[in-house]
C-alpha cells in the first residue's frame, strides 16, 4: 500500500493548505467585523448615555454625573469612565509602548484606538466627547476587551481543526478502497503476470475492466502472444540448426573417414594375404590335424584383426546421439593412434603420448565427440608434416580462468597439448583457421570445416582451444577441457 500512503499524504498536505488558507481568510474578515462591532457598539452606547451626561452635570453637577457614569459601567459589559482634557495622557491606563498614540490625540471628536494595558490584555477604547458647559473638556472613555475575540478565535481553530480530520477520514477511507480495488488488486495481479513471464510463463490472462491498467493488462497479454510466436520460431531455428550442425559434423566424419580409410586399405591387405594363403595351404595340401588347426587359429586372428579395423571405421563414421559419460581420455588417445597410425605410417610420422603422474584423465565427456575434435588435431598435424616427424600429445592439470568467463574464477582442467614437427601456421592464416570452410589444404584433402567443428564442440564442452605457431618448430594445439564435471 505504499501508493497509497503516498497519495493519503498528498491528498492532506492539499487540503491543509487549502482548509487553512480558508480559515485564514474568514478568521481575518470575522475579526474586521468583530473589531467594527465594536466600534459601532461603543459609539451607539457612548452616544446614548453623552446627552444624559450632559444634562445631568448641567443640571445636578459634577459629583451627581460622575455617579451616574460608575453606575452605567457597573451595569454593563463596557467599562465607562470621565477623563478631562488637560490631564488625560498622564491619567491614562495605558502599556508604555502604546503611549505614543495619544500624543496627538485630542478630545474634541470620537476617537477609537487598540491598546494594551499594564497586563498585556489587549482592549479597544473609544473617546466620546461631551459638552458639560463649561471651559475644560472631557468624554467618556468606553473600553472594551479582546477577551470575547480570543475565545472566537480558539473556535475557529478548533473547528477547522475538526473539520480537518472529517475530511482526512472520509478521504481516507474512500482513497483506501478505490487504491485497494480498483490499484492494488489490478497491480499485484500484472506483477504476478510479469514474474510469470520471467520465469518462462506465458499463458495469456483474462482482462478485467477498462481502464489504464486494463489496457496494460492486454498489452502484457499481446506481448505474450508474441514472445509465444518468438519462442516457436526461435526454436524451430535453434532445432534446424542444430540439425544443419549435425549434418555438417557428419559430413566431416564422412570425409575424415575417407582420408582414413586409404590407409586402412593396406592394413587390412596384409592379414588379406595372410587368410587366402593359409586358405589354399588348407585345400591344395594334405595337412594332418595340427597343421590344420595351426593354419585355423592364424585365420581366426586375422579375421579377428580385420574385424576390429572395421569396427573401428564403423564407430567413427556412425552418427552418435550425444552421450556424456566417463571418459578415459588417455585411453581414448591410444584409440586414434591406432585408427590413424596406417595414414601416419605412410608419411613417415610417429605419434608420442607424454602423461603427468599426477594428471586426473578421467572426465564426463561424450567420447564421439572429443574422438572426433581429436583426430581432426592429428590429421592436421599429420598432413603438416610431408617429410615424417613426430606428432606429440601431452596430458597435464591446470587451474585457470576460462577466457569467457565474467568472475575470473579459477577452475581445474584438462589441458591435451599436441605438438608437430611441420611447416607451422602462417600468421595471416591463424586468425581465421576456425572459420567454417576456410583451408589452405589441396583439392580433395579438406573441407575447411574440421577445426571450425572441433572449435564448436570444445566450446558446448566449457572449454576453448588456444594455437600457436612457429614456421621452424611447427604448431601447437591445446585443448582445454574443464573438469567440474567429473568433479
Amino acid at each position: 500500500m505504499k501508493l497509497f500512503y503516498h497519495l493519503f499524504g498528498y491528498l492532506m498536505l492539499g487540503m491543509i493548505v487549502l482548509i487553512g488558507t480558508d480559515e485564514y481568510l474568514s478568521f481575518r474578515a470575522e475579526i474586521e467585523q468583530f473589531e467594527t462591532d465594536m466600534v459601532t457598539n461603543a459609539i451607539q452606547n457612548g452616544n446614548s448615555i453623552s446627552g444624559m451626561i450632559a444634562h445631568t452635570w448641567k443640571e445636578s453637577g459634577e459629583e451627581k454625573a460622575l455617579q451616574l457614569i460608575r453606575d452605567a459601567s457597573e451595569s454593563g459589559k463596557i467599562g465607562i469612565r470621565w477623563v478631562w482634557a488637560d490631564s488625560f495622557p498622564n491619567a491614562a491606563r495605558l502599556a508604555g509602548s502604546d503611549k505614543e498614540q495619544f500624543k496627538e490625540l485630542h478630545l474634541e471628536e470620537i476617537t477609537t484606538l487598540k491598546i494594551h494595558d499594564q497586563n498585556g490584555e489587549i482592549l479597544l477604547n473609544t473617546y466620546i466627547p461631551v459638552d458639560i458647559g463649561q471651559e475644560k473638556t472631557g468624554a467618556l472613555e468606553l473600553t472594551q476587551s479582546f477577551s470575547a475575540l480570543q475565545l472566537y478565535s480558539s473556535r475557529m481553530l478548533i473547528r477547522a481543526c475538526i473539520i480537518t480530520a472529517l475530511l482526512a477520514t472520509f478521504c481516507g477511507v474512500i482513497l483506501y478502497f478505490f487504491i485497494n480495488q480498483k490499484i492494488r488488486v489490478p497491480l499485484n495481479r500484472l506483477a504476478g503476470q510479469a514474474k510469470r513471464i520471467g520465469q518462462g510463463d506465458l499463458q495469456v490472462n483474462r482482462v478485467v475492466g477498462n481502464d489504464e491498467l486494463a489496457d496494460l493488462a492486454q498489452t502484457m497479454n499481446d506481448m505474450c502472444s508474441s514472445l509465444i510466436i518468438a519462442k516457436e520460431k526461435i526454436k524451430f531455428e535453434y532445432d534446424a540448426r542444430l540439425k544443419t550442425l549435425d549434418q555438417l559434423r557428419h559430413t566431416e566424419r564422412l570425409s575424415t573417414f575417407g582420408l582414413i580409410s586409404a590407409g586402412i586399405a593396406h592394413e587390412i591387405g596384409t592379414p588379406l594375404n595372410v587368410v587366402d594363403g593359409r586358405a589354399k595351404m588348407i585345400i591344395a595340401e594334405d595337412l594332418n590335424a595340427e597343421e590344420t588347426k595351426e593354419c585355423a587359429t592364424i585365420i581366426k586372428s586375422q579375421a579377428e584383426r580385420m574385424t576390429l579395423i572395421i569396427r573401428q571405421l564403423l564407430d567413427f563414421t556412425r552418427r552418435p546421439e550425444q552421450n556424456i559419460s566417463s571418459e578415459n581420455i588417455a585411453f581414448l588417445v591410444k584409440q586414434i593412434f591406432q585408427l590413424l597410425h596406417p595414414m601416419a605410417s605412410r608419411q613417415r610420422v610417429g605419434f608420442l603420448l607424454n602423461r603427468a603422474e599426477d594428471a586426473e584423465v578421467v572426465m564426463s565427456v561424450d567420447g564421439s565427440q572429443i574422438q572426433q575434435v581429436l583426430i581432426n588435431v592429428l590429421m592436421n598435424s599429420v598432413q603438416a608434416m610431408p617429410d615424417g616427424g613426430t606428432v606429440s600429445v601431452s596430458l597435464t592439470n591446470e587451474m585457470l580462468s576460462s577466457p569467457h568467463a565474467g568472475d575470473q574464477q579459477l577452475q581445474k582442467y584438462l589441458k591435451i597439448r599436441i605438438v608437430d614437427e611441420g611447416e607451422g601456421i602462417c600468421q595471416e592464416d591463424l586468425e581465421h583457421i576456425f572459420t567454417p570452410f576456410y583451408t589452405t589444404k589441396t583439392i580433395g584433402t579438406g573441407t575447411g570445416l574440421g577445426l571450425s567443428i572441433a572449435h564448436g564442440i570444445v566450446e558446448e564442452h566449457g572449454g576453448w582451444i588456444d594455437v600457436e605457431s612457429s614456421v621452424l618448430n611447427g604448431a601447437c594445439f591445446s585443448v582445454y577441457l574443464p573438469m567440474k564435471e567429473n568433479e
